[in-house]
């Protein structure tokens, strides 16, 4: 990937660079990885993320999938009923809260996940070895600045707002 496929002579003048750049890299990345799902299944990323949330923490509520996935609420719903239809995962009331559902893998489920697993994960280290040790560092640093910067701004501009009014 060029740098050019991100486009960044041609963004708007009111547009933040890093933003800019950020999100069309995040677009390009998805889409790779989505690239590599439909390659090795019929899986979207949502429900991959899903997989790896149950893998790394074995059976969860919808509640702590959404916090480990960052998936909002209802599209995390439909990714479940739709892997829970497939018999990739299953559902159980928790015995504690009525309300809460605890999700799991499946035979079948678990047996897709390893088959996909080495695609991904190949994927993956594929990108992470473009950068030594020390340049992932800086770009993890990097990363936490621009979160800083746009959470300031967020602070800034709502306190802006509350001296007007």
């Amino acid at each position: 990937m060029s740098l050019a496929q991100l486009d960044l002579n041609n963004i708007p003048d009111s547009a933040s660079l890093v933003a800019v750049a950020t999100h069309r890299l995040s677009r390009l990345l998805r889409s790779q990885l989505g690239k590599v799902l439909a390659e090795c299944g019929d899986i979207s990323i949502a429900e991959w993320r899903i997989f790896a949330g149950l893998h790394q923490h074995g059976a969860v509520t919808q509640k702590q999938l959404v916090d480990f996935t960052k998936i909002e609420q209802g599209q995390l719903s439909r990714s479940l009923a739709v892997m829970e239809e497939r018999n990739l995962i299953t559902s159980a009331r928790s015995d504690e809260d009525r309300r809460a559902r605890f999700f799991s893998m499946t035979d079948k489920g678990r047996d897709y996940f390893e088959r996909i697993l080495p695609s991904v994960m190949a994927h993956n280290q594929a990108i992470d070895a473009a950068f030594t040790p020390r340049e992932l560092d800086q770009f993890l640093e990097m990363a936490g600045r621009i979160l800083q910067a746009s959470l300031d701004a967020q602070s800034d501009r709502t306190l802006a707002l509350s001296e007007t009014s």
